[in-house]
């Protein structure tokens, strides 16, 4: 029996020797939709019984001298290996034809390599049988080495990206772009060339691409499948396609014979599975310029074969709101590719085969001429010919490499022993005219909100405060505080964290009514998203802090207070005809302070644009007072005040009015002006009095008319 391996795990820690591994058990599964995962067991010989120690520093150098046996004794303590050299390094799994004596001919017997890095390591321990050869005094022949089983994990290098989950925000990019740059991080670690080259979809920039609480794996997965691109690898290189790339099928005959009579490298079963699915697919939304009009696109139906006996139509709806003026969505690629992988899932069928150098998007053309001439029933020409190779998993066994560490003295035959050296594979194969199109990846669910601060049009916030930046459509840019950390995690001068312009809500928006309010530069808002769609925010509201502090509702007492200290009742009249109003004032700043808790109080307030507001009434506000028997509406204006009215002005006051002007009083009224004053009127003027009357003049005293001047 070949005592020799064709398994072969060659491990190359970063600091240390390459350790190699004779491998007796491997399952690699690999596809078009994910990365490639191999579970292995095997050992490796050494002198040592004692491997390694959890106390000691790992040194994964194997002395399998013979003529160092003593050394090695002498130090049979000292650790010399430590399975967590083997993490995180670079390893590869190399397969050589398997088959005895090269049974199966081959058109080529290269040896097929997979390249990752170690994921899992498990130290089994000492094989039994090597343990007991040594310990047995009646052995006629002893063995030097001991065997050292381990279990391991090789995956895709790849899954260095699914260990970092990062928030970042690619503002102003295509998806492509997003993909490369989160690549470009991992500069030095993939070991691999990165190939575009199979790529022919152009894609549009999009304002707004976001990673949310995800891997650095599972957001580079989601835009590629979530825009019909897949990618695999080889042991050089990582392809990102959306097209199969060009080369030639490799013809491989079609042999269900189970016996293989003639060791010929061949498919052996085909077969097929079939699901009930959804057969059409409508996306559906709103334009945000003109959201009374609703979009629609109905995709075409994905047609199930023509075998089937009902033709019932299963359509999936889908919505999604448009939520920027300045890109419309597309309605178009989100229905195509679950149509495309709902046709891949209907067409794609299984095969197995003994062929162990296929590898995923290999071209095969399958050659059913032996199979048809065995059975005239079939027609060569009606059999699908034509396929790609989307995924597989291979069962690799060669623990028949085990034969020399059982005992010498055992006169078990070698056939009774149950070791085997064997190969098979399960091929997923697709007709090579249809385009492969994986998984759609579900988003992040987004925060129900979060905290920004709003932006200008640079990162220097404090230079810009108080002032407003916005677009055509009145929206904002904010510093979205979730992402704020990670350009100093990535070491990178970008500002991930950065929103585009985004829509502001409010209470009432309407083109004939409504509230308008534009937050400021250094304002704090709150982030809220729709449809809870991590791409599409939009500020919510508000809100105060230390920095930017709630607003001294202040004014003077005066204004609550002169009319009661003017005018007490008509019931005084008679004194206040000869007394005469008492002296208005000018008072100055008595301020009325609002405490917070005072929620009785709906004010709103601003104040002039970059300038910081140092004064109590350097603002603009309206308040509504609510306390009890204190109801009252307060109106500021910073500068001027002004009303104009289209129509008729009309003003009623139950009590009492008192108005005071610092400066000059003027009236204009172009037609006429009347009073009825039911009780007395009582003017009183410090300086000159003048009155013109450009016509006639005329005055109706019913009592006593009295007149003093003074000289």
């Amino acid at each position: 029996m070949n005592l020799n391996s064709y398994l072969t795990l060659t491990i190359n820690p970063t600091s240390s020797p390459s350790v190699s591994f004779k491998i007796t058990k491997a399952i690699i599964k690999e596809s078009l939709e994910e990365l490639f995962s191999i579970e292995c067991e095997g050992y490796i010989e050494g002198l040592s019984e004692d491997l390694f120690s959890l106390n000691s520093p790992p040194n994964p150098s194997l002395d399998s001298n013979p003529s160092n046996a003593n050394s090695s004794s002498s130090h049979s303590k000292t650790p010399n290996f430590h399975p967590k050299v083997l993490i995180d390094t670079l390893a590869t799994l190399d397969i050589n034809n398997p088959y005895e004596n090269k049974t199966l001919n081959f058109d080529t017997n290269a040896t097929k390599t997979y390249q990752g890095i170690i994921s899992y390591v498990n130290y089994l321990g000492i094989h039994k049988e090597s343990l007991e050869n040594l310990a047995d005094i009646n052995s006629k022949i002893k063995t030097l080495k001991y065997k050292h089983f381990f279990s391991f994990k090789l995956e895709s290098i790849l899954k260095r990206l699914s260990l970092n989950k990062a928030n970042r925000i690619y503002t102003h990019t295509t998806i492509l772009e997003a993909i490369k740059e989160t690549l470009h991080f991992y500069q030095g670690l993939l070991h691999k060339e990165i190939d575009f080259s199979n790529i022919h979809l152009e894609f549009e920039n999009q304002e707004l691409i976001s990673q949310y609480n995800e891997s650095d794996l599972d957001f580079i997965t989601r835009l590629a499948h979530n825009n019909g691109i897949f990618f695999y690898e080889d042991a050089s290189k990582i392809y990102f396609c959306d097209h199969y790339a060009k080369s030639n099928p490799k013809t491989i005959k079609y042999n269900p014979n189970i016996n293989n009579a003639l060791n010929e490298p061949c498919i052996t079963q085909i077969y097929k599975e079939q699901s009930l699915r959804t057969n059409s697919f409508t996306h559906s939304s709103t334009n945000a310029k003109t959201p009374l009009n609703l979009l629609s696109l109905n995709s075409n139906q994905v047609p199930y074969e023509e075998n089937l006996n009902n033709k019932a139509s299963y359509n999936a709806h889908t919505y999604e709101s448009e939520y920027s003026f300045s890109q419309s969505i597309d309605l178009k690629t989100l229905p195509a590719l679950k149509e495309k992988r709902t046709l891949t899932l209907n067409e794609s069928l299984q095969a197995k085969s003994n062929i162990y150098h296929l590898s995923l998007e290999d071209f095969i053309a399958i050659d059913y001429h032996t199979f048809t001439h065995s059975n005239s029933s079939k027609n060569s020409e009606d059999l699908l010919k034509d396929f790609v190779i989307v995924a597989s998993t291979q069962t690799l066994i060669d623990d028949a490499i085990l034969v020399n560490s059982i005992h010498a003295n055992d006169n078990t035959p070698l056939k009774d022993l149950a070791l085997s050296k064997s190969y098979s594979n399960t091929l997923t194969l697709l007709p090579s005219h249809i385009i492969f199109t994986p998984p759609l990846k579900q988003k992040p669910k987004a925060p129900n909100s979060t905290q920004g601060i709003v932006i200008g049009e640079s990162s220097d916030i404090e230079n810009q405060s108080n002032t407003i930046y916005t677009d055509d459509y009145g929206r904002v840019k904010v510093r979205m505080n979730l992402y704020a950390n990670q350009e100093e995690l990535d070491d990178k001068e970008k500002t991930y964290h950065h929103t585009p312009f985004l829509r502001v809500a409010t209470s009432v928006a309407n083109s004939h009514s409504g509230f308008y309010h534009t937050p400021r530069i250094g304002d704090e808002v709150i982030i809220s998203f729709l449809d809870d769609d991590i791409d599409k925010p939009y500020v919510s509201g508000s809100l105060y802090n230390s920095t930017s502090s709630m607003p001294q509702y202040n004014y003077p007492r005066y204004k609550r207070e002169i009319a009661s200290n003017t005018l007490n009742s008509l019931s005084q009249t008679p004194k206040m005809i000869n007394k005469g109003l008492e002296e208005l004032k000018l008072q100055e700043d008595t301020d009325y302070v609002l405490s917070p808790i005072n929620h009785h109080y709906l004010t709103l307030a601003n104040s002039t644009i970059g300038v910081e507001n140092t004064q109590a009434k350097a603002r603009n506000e309206i308040t509504l007072k609510n306390d009890k028997d204190k109801e009252e509406i307060y109106i500021l204006a910073q500068k001027d005040y002004k009303t104009e009215i289209g129509n008729d002005y009309e003003e009623t006051i139950k009590m009492n009015k008192t108005s005071e002007v610092g400066a000059l009083y003027t009236e204009f009224i172009t037609l006429g002006h009347m009073q009825n004053i039911a009780g007395f009127k009582n003017v009183n003027v410090k300086e000159d009095y003048l009155e013109n009357t450009l016509l006639s003049k005329e005055t109706n005293v019913k009592l006593n008319n009295t007149l003093n001047v003074g000289v």
